[in-house]
């Protein structure tokens, strides 16, 4: 089990999880690549740090507040 779907396991949609309480748009493993990438998300890592890091804190804050 990989760990998104540990922190949030009735979520059945993690981008869009992400993207109503968090505002961050990302892409599904699943409808991307391959068929065993469920409960995976792609991070697009080509942008300035201080985007990667504001995204990330607006994540865990969103788990955080579901929990």
């Amino acid at each position: 089990m990989d760990y998104l779907s540990r922190c949030l396991p009735d979520e059945p949609d993690l981008p869009g999880f992400f993207a109503n309480n968090a505002g961050v748009l990302l892409g599904g493993g699943d409808s991307l690549f391959v068929d065993n990438a469920e409960g995976f998300i792609r991070l697009n890592l080509a942008m300035p740090r201080s985007i990667i890091e504001k995204g990330l804190r607006r994540m865990t804050e969103a788990v955080r507040n579901r929990e």
